[in-house]
């Protein structure tokens, strides 16, 4: 493989060739693959009309390297046990598609066991089933936009098209289906609970984000969410993962007031922080995706101390220790 792809920031730390220091370390390593996409969704950096640097994908950035650069240091930190997941980012651009096929092949012939996580478009179920012939452990297909209007206006397109291939690849590989929805692009917290119940009716794997801002994007100017919505929204997600029911959850006006258990385990994790560590694929942790560091945290990268799990319950104004 010739071609150059981009490289997280905090990938390259973790594989010894920065000498950047973090504050914490990915356990996943990521790539991209592709540059300037041919959709324009308004919150992203490598949307067509974005003017944001071309090596960006939120707030991170992602320097190009080429596989010869990356194979031997990504092949002892796997045997190595730091690297636990390897994720591909697919910008869809003319030969994106076939370029991550062959980095995900050049992945998996370095470890039969490593698990291997793809992003990409919910465009179509032909490539989801290509991506797992060549290797991938699981597909992400990224709706971002929960409802039908604020799809439209951030991303374009039919909401619902991308549900049916969601669907239908959760139906053909079942447990092995994921996808990313973004709090605060102008969903209510009730929408968000009835996408995220919607996903767990299916098997479908979530990884939860806060809507960030990013300079150049059309959504520069646009607030994040509000830290205490996003709290409850946490809250409510990890409470259906593990098992609640949507009609424990009570709503007024939108906005989540209350959710009804006395469930023990769930409890317990609760006053753990669990909810508020970064969702999605196991053994991804996402440092600093939503957050620069030193700043407030809405999805933590680790174990929360006792204080922060403390700070984050009270932002919610659910329960009371």
């Amino acid at each position: 493989m010739t071609e150059r792809f981009g490289v997280s920031a905090g990938t390259l730390s973790l594989l010894g060739l920065s000498r950047a220091r973090n504050r914490e370390l990915p356990t996943t390593a990521h790539f991209m693959v592709g540059e300037r996409c041919i959709h324009s969704c308004a919150f992203c950096a490598q949307a067509r009309d974005s003017k944001a640097p071309p090596h960006h994908l939120s707030r991170v950035t992602w320097p190009e390297k080429l596989w010869d650069e990356i194979e031997t240091p990504l092949s002892r930190a796997i045997a190595g046990g730091l690297v636990k997941r390897v994720c591909i980012q697919t910008v869809e651009t003319p030969g994106g598609t076939e370029s991550a096929l062959q980095l995900t092949r050049k992945v998996r012939s370095l470890s039969p066991d490593v698990q291997i996580s793809i992003c990409v478009a919910p465009e179509s179920v032909s490539r989801v089933e290509a991506f797992f012939r060549a290797g991938a452990s699981r597909v992400g297909l990224p709706v971002d936009a929960v409802t039908p209007e604020t799809y439209r206006r951030v991303k374009g397109g039919d909401l619902e098209r991308a549900w049916a291939v969601l669907e239908k690849a959760s139906s053909l590989w079942p447990g092995r289906i994921s996808t990313h929805f973004i709090c605060g692009l102008g969903e209510t917290e009730e929408e968000m609970v009835l996408a995220l119940d919607r996903a767990r009716t299916l098997g479908i794997t979530v990884a939860l984000f806060a809507f960030t801002p990013v300079k150049g994007t059309l959504m520069e100017h646009d607030a994040p969410p509000d830290v205490s919505s996003y709290r409850r929204v946490q809250i409510a997600a990890y409470f259906l993962k593990t098992g609640g029911s949507k009609d424990n959850i009570e709503f007024r006006d939108g906005k989540i007031v209350r959710i009804s258990t006395d469930d023990p385990a769930f409890l317990g994790k609760l006053w753990e922080g669990k909810p508020f560590e970064t969702s999605g694929c196991p053994d991804c942790n996402r440092p600093y995706y939503n957050e620069r560091p030193g700043r407030l945290m809405m999805n933590f990268p680790r174990s929360l101390t006792e204080k922060e799990v403390r700070e984050c319950i009270a932002e919610s104004g659910l329960f009371r220790g």
